[in-house]
């Protein structure tokens, strides 16, 4: 038996699966935290060297990926912390530190953009401000520094975590931050993170443009319907992305995906990888979302 066909065996075994499970809707897997139990690779690959003898017997290789396949299930369908993305990752390991950056509003300002660059952690962008930005951390590595400038009637404002904002290094890391805009200005948001869990209430706001790059996310979205044409665009690995938008709001999605599950009611499929609602044609106001992801969950909502 090659160790080599073994392990990669399993691997695909345990992807094609759990893919399957979910577009079945057996499982609703949660694609960020399967990326965090990566580690199970290097148990594959230790169990493919231990039975890498001829005399290995078929039910003993079946047995293993039948109770390794029995853990990922689990950990992907569990809602381990009720749910809430709120309290994914949320660990306390060391002491953390805390910042907190803002900046004021003026009413010249009318269109306004905001980055943020990161790792892995949780953002949350929910609430308002009188402020143009209010924005707090907690991280037990690095520090977040924060940056603006002005261009006649648009703010740029950044937020960027400096130190070790890659890799997965020892130990358990928090890195938090909670974001709040003004209602005022028209907004651009780019985000580039890692391996992330990311809940974005954009309702109130006016948003003509939001760029999420992400490594493998648990990703929520709830747009809004103060603009007259919205862009999204995702791009992540393997991820879980829900998005909201209103009914009232004439949307299309196009998708480029290599595995995924799509459940987008109230859309029509227009040709491969694109779908509208019956209203986009005759709509005032549209939104346009292109997602490119890895294996996913894909879910658009109407409310």
């Amino acid at each position: 038996m090659r160790t080599s066909g073994l392990f990669w065996g399993i691997v695909f075994l345990v992807l094609g699966g759990l893919v399957l499970l979910h577009n079945l809707n057996v499982l609703d897997v949660d694609w960020y935290i399967v990326w965090k139990c990566w580690p199970i690779l290097l148990i594959f690959w230790g169990i493919s060297l231990l039975i890498k003898k001829e005399g290995s017997r078929w039910y003993t290789v079946a047995f293993i990926i039948f109770i390794v396949l029995m853990l990922v299930a689990a950990i992907a369908a569990f809602e381990w912390f009720d749910g809430n993305i709120d309290d994914h990752w949320d660990f306390k390991w060391g002491d953390a530190t805390n910042q907190t950056f803002s900046e004021p509003y003026e009413n010249t300002i009318e269109r306004a953009s905001f980055t943020l660059e990161s790792g892995a952690g949780k953002f949350f962008i929910d609430g308002t401000t009188d402020q143009l930005i209010d924005a707090s951390t907690q991280l037990n590595f690095g520090r977040y520094a924060f940056n603006n400038s002005r261009s006649g009637d648009a703010a740029n404002v950044s937020l960027s975590l400096k130190g070790r904002s890659s890799g997965w290094g020892f130990g358990r890391v928090r890195n938090r931050a909670d974001i709040k805009l003004n209602v005022q200005p028209v907004w651009d948001i780019d985000v580039g993170v890692g391996a992330s869990a990311i809940d974005f209430d954009l309702t109130p706001y006016k948003v003509s443009r939001l760029r999420i790059d992400a490594g493998a996310a648990s990703l929520k979205v709830k747009l809004g319907d103060r603009s007259d044409e919205t862009r999204v665009r995702v791009h992540a690995g393997a991820s879980s992305l829900r998005i909201e938008v209103p009914s009232s709001v004439g949307c299309e999605v196009r998708t480029n995906t290599a595995l995924s599950g799509k459940s987008l009611h109230g859309f029509d499929k227009i040709s491969r990888g694109n779908y509208q609602t019956d209203n986009f044609d005759n709509a005032t106001k549209r939104i346009y979302i292109d997602v490119d992801a890895g294996v996913s969950s894909i879910k658009v909502e109407r409310y």
